[in-house]
């Protein structure tokens, strides 16, 4: 398992179990991340630490990461199976996605989000 890969599962296990602290430790600061719920982008850890408190109070997400493929321009894309629950517990979405993550000193520094079966 390469260093980047081995950080992107670590990020996943942290996303999964609500530790935002543990997800942000994996992040560039200044990070730049889609924001599946408004639209647009969100900018920076804190805006990242607002958005998840935000999404948590509506909706709860699982990403669970089926494949690594590192790309020519050494980003990698995640195939990825995304499954999005009511806070009552009801499946809202079960579908599979490609996040693409480019990193910058080690950390993420993007990532982007297309359907699953769009090229990289």
């Amino acid at each position: 398992m390469t260093p980047r890969i081995a950080l992107l599962t670590r990020l996943y296990e942290a996303y999964n179990k609500g530790d935002f602290d543990a997800f942000a430790a994996e992040l560039d600061p200044a990070v730049d991340w889609p924001d599946q719920i408004g639209g647009g982008r969100i900018l920076g850890v804190e805006a990242m630490r607002a958005f998840w408190t935000r999404r948590d109070g509506m909706v709860r997400v699982e990403a669970a990461p089926m494949d690594f493929t590192v790309l020519k321009d050494g980003r990698i894309a995640v195939a990825t199976n995304q499954t999005v629950h009511n806070l009552e517990g009801r499946l809202w979405s079960d579908s599979r996605v490609r996040h693409i993550y480019t990193f910058q000193d080690g950390r993420v520094s993007r990532m982007d989000i297309v359907e699953y079966l769009d090229e990289a």
